[in-house]
């Protein structure tokens, strides 16, 4: 059976995927959305990916690897990214055969009380979707939700990737455009949580 992995280019769904790629026999098949809205990260979410990916496959097990486009760019609100994924996921999971596992990188510590559920929320959107699917008997009977990295800290997560994969990895959710391209924010949640780890164990993040 084949596990799909849900894969954004960050750190914590680059350490779920490397920690399946090295700890498990999993087959994966790993897939990539491209989040278009106005916070305007796709495109470096693009470029980490692709380089992580790279780095993957050339030291690690085969896998598959495939992308899907969701534009909301002219849209004043700026989706729920967990929801988006979890649609997109259903459509996915029933492309490719055998698939009855799916990984997400999601971290209980980053969670606050408003998103304590988060998890559980997005596996209701995606059962909701895949019932349909199952009605057509498309998929898989049961489909099991993995967390490779869910009890990590941000630390530990850092901790367990090789240097290559951590400057590969993008969080900041507010790219800078510059001339040459991008650069971080330096302030949102995601990149002040990535100089505290940096300072914290001593490495570049």
């Amino acid at each position: 059976m084949t596990t799909l992995v849900m894969f954004s280019g960050g750190l914590d769904s680059t350490a779920a995927l490397y920690k399946l790629l090295t700890a498990s026999e999993d087959e994966l098949h790993v897939h990539h959305v491209h989040l278009v809205n106005r916070d305007g990260r796709a495109r470096a979410e693009r470029d980490a990916a692709q380089a992580v990916i790279a780095w993957c496959r050339a030291n690690c097990r085969p896998f598959a690897y495939s992308e899907s486009a969701l534009d909301f760019e002219s849209l004043r609100a700026i989706p729920i990214d967990y929801l988006s994924i979890a649609f997109a996921a259903c459509q996915v999971i029933i492309d490719v055969p055998r698939c009855d596992r799916i990984a997400v990188g999601i971290l209980a510590a980053d969670l606050d009380e408003v998103k304590r559920k988060v998890s559980e929320q997005q596996r209701r959107v995606f059962e909701a979707m895949y019932a349909c699917y199952r009605a057509r008997k498309l998929g898989e009977p049961v489909v099991e939700w993995l967390y490779p990295v869910y009890e990590l800290s941000k630390a530990q997560v850092v901790a367990s990737l090789p240097e290559e994969l951590r400057a590969a990895a993008w969080s900041c959710r507010r790219p800078v455009a510059t001339a040459g391209g991008y650069r971080i924010c330096g302030e949102c949640k995601p990149c002040r949580k990535r100089r505290e780890v940096s300072e914290q164990l001593n490495v570049a993040v």
